[in-house]
């Protein structure tokens, strides 16, 4: 009795010991914990803060003069573009962030919630492989000294439904 005992409380200590060895592998997929703006310059997919709110509190913090809108606006327009570019409203936002300061260090004022918008406008569903693409190809035309109406005209012609 007191062998299986033994080899009962030993098989258990094995079993537990594989079950914490596995757990390092799972910490990656945990949950970052981020759940307020300003904790990381973008969001990654463990992070607990929802985009449009990151986005919001992004631009009130990096504009002198946030033009800010409600975040049912930025969640729909998040959508749009997640539709129209298939990349996912995470992703949407760090290129939009992206763009930005792309823009800025070329002495552009765009926020990222404005290009969102300005994007959306311009490209129709699925004539363009993504989100940063579209960036890109507008970051391309302003910095070769097309204004921003201009450069969305282009790729509204290219890429819209006009094109």
């Amino acid at each position: 009795m007191e062998i299986s005992l033994a080899f009962t409380f030993v098989f258990a200590c094995f079993v537990s010991a594989c079950g914490e060895e596995q757990a390092p592998q799972r910490q990656g997929a945990q949950r970052s914990g981020m759940t307020e703006a300003g904790q990381h310059k973008w969001l990654t997919p463990q992070d607990e803060i929802e985009p449009e709110v990151w986005l919001i509190a992004h631009e009130a913090k990096s504009s002198a003069s946030p033009q800010i809108g409600n975040a049912n606006d930025v969640r729909h327009s998040l959508a749009k573009a997640s539709a129209t570019f298939n990349d996912t409203p995470r992703m949407i936002a760090n290129r939009a962030v992206q763009l930005e300061d792309m823009l800025k260090s070329e002495g552009g004022g765009e926020s990222a919630i404005f290009l969102i918008d300005r994007l959306n406008g311009a490209i129709a569903p699925g004539r363009i492989e993504s989100f940063g693409a579209a960036g890109q190809q507008y970051y391309n035309m302003r910095r070769a000294g097309l204004t921003g109406e201009q450069a969305l005209d282009v790729l509204s012609k290219r890429y819209g439904t006009r094109g």
